[in-house]
């Protein structure tokens, strides 16, 4: 794989964009992932809420992330980042003021979408000037960044909202003022362009396969991650844990996937072996039910220790095989977010509808979000065994 000339990305400049992903991931986890702590113990909400909440989150991050191609075609992406910063600085200043949730959760979905269409752009970015293999480690180095600013910022993030009503707001508003001063500062991304990236004839098939199964895995994985961002909070084993404690238990999955991108990004094995993919999405449906239906601490941690792993995996296949598949274009990272964004309302959407039709059965969200990860490797396994019975005999597929 050869890239055509081009003028590479220096160091510095990466090193601005990584910047700017952490402190974006700051923003974002407080605003999508403690924002339900926050609900639960200001507002007294519970799962059925929460879970609309991360629904309609979903909605509208499908929006932000689709819209983030076009409007990087009109508008240069280094003033459509700040545009997008300053619209997050507003929404998290004003939420401050606010008392009544709908105004909250109205202040919620406008920063929602502009958190969405940033990663997209931030992703392209990180793509400028590399062949397939600068490409692995800038990814690994980007799902590094932002899983490992996130385990941190949902672990501290108990202790600022029982410490500080509104302390979420004002962390995540310093988080992004920090971007726009940076942003100010870097120099015109204009400047650099893409390196042109021919994946190898012998790898086409084998990263076709692992694309088609990470990305039939992403909605699923983040249907995980929402729903149980609303539920956890509603969970007896979390509810027994102080206040402060209870994100950092509740993320021990985030540290887990952190652990996962850095194996990941130190080996090649999962490049040339599509189908491990398949065997994330069984662990990802097994640990989810052993999260949310048994009562015990110890299961729980080992569960989400488990789960981490193998959502590091299913999210490091879709972004890389999107992007080395397609040269680093903003599009394949919008695709990349949108499925994010897709799982984000069939998680929390199913969960929040199966609590309405059965209100009297608790685990009724849980086995609507199962049945979503159940379907996912149903599919997935379908997409492999269709994959192995068209491969010509001299492009065999690694397992």
């Amino acid at each position: 794989m050869n890239p055509i000339a081009s003028k590479p990305a220096p160091p510095a400049f990466l090193v601005r964009v990584f910047l700017l992903e952490a402190l974006g991931s700051v923003g974002a986890n407080l605003m999508q992932y403690g924002i339900f702590f926050y609900m639960q113990k200001r507002f007294g909400w519970g799962a059925r809420q929460n879970l609309v909440l991360s629904s309609a989150q979903g909605m509208v991050y499908v929006v932000g992330a689709l819209a983030s191609t076009p409007l990087a075609h009109k508008f240069d992406r280094q003033k459509l980042l700040r545009l997008l910063t300053i619209v997050m600085i507003a929404c998290t200043i004003i939420a401050v003021y606010v008392t009544t949730p709908a105004v909250i959760v109205v202040l919620l979905l406008a920063y929602v979408i502009a958190s969405a269409a940033q990663w997209p752009l931030l992703e392209s970015l990180i793509s400028i000037g590399a062949d397939s293999d600068q490409l692995s480690r800038r990814i690994s180095i980007y799902n590094l960044v932002w899983s490992g600013t996130g385990a941190v910022t949902v672990a501290g993030c108990g202790v600022i909202i029982a410490r500080s009503q509104n302390g979420i707001f004002w962390a995540a508003a310093a988080a992004h003022v920090v971007a726009l001063l940076l942003l100010i500062r870097i120099r015109p991304l204009a400047q650099h362009a893409h390196a042109h990236m021919d994946p190898e004839p012998e790898l086409i098939q084998s990263r076709e396969l692992a694309k088609r199964l990470s990305r039939i895995a992403l909605p699923a994985t983040f249907a995980v991650i929402y729903a149980m961002g609303a539920i956890m909070p509603t969970l007896p084993v979390i509810q027994s844990t102080s206040p402060e404690l209870r994100t950092l238990v509740a993320g021990i999955w985030m540290i887990a996937r952190w652990i996962s991108f850095v194996s990941l990004g130190a080996t090649i094995w999962w490049h040339t072996r599509p189908r491990a993919l398949l065997i994330a999405a069984i662990i990802m449906l097994g640990t989810f039910l052993g999260i949310t239906l048994v009562p015990q601490l110890l299961c729980m941690i080992l569960c989400q220790i488990a789960m981490g792993l193998a959502m590091g995996l299913v999210y490091s296949a879709s972004l890389y095989f999107g992007m080395v598949l397609s040269a680093g274009s903003t599009a394949q990272g919008s695709y990349h977010e949108a499925l994010i964004g897709a799982g984000a309302i069939l998680g929390p959407g199913c969960g929040a509808l199966a609590s309405i039709l059965q209100p009297d059965n608790p685990r009724a969200s849980v086995y609507a979000v199962g049945t979503i990860l159940w379907l996912s490797v149903m599919a997935a396994c379908a997409a492999s065994l269709r994959t192995r019975s068209s491969v010509p005999h001299h492009l065999p597929l690694r397992e």
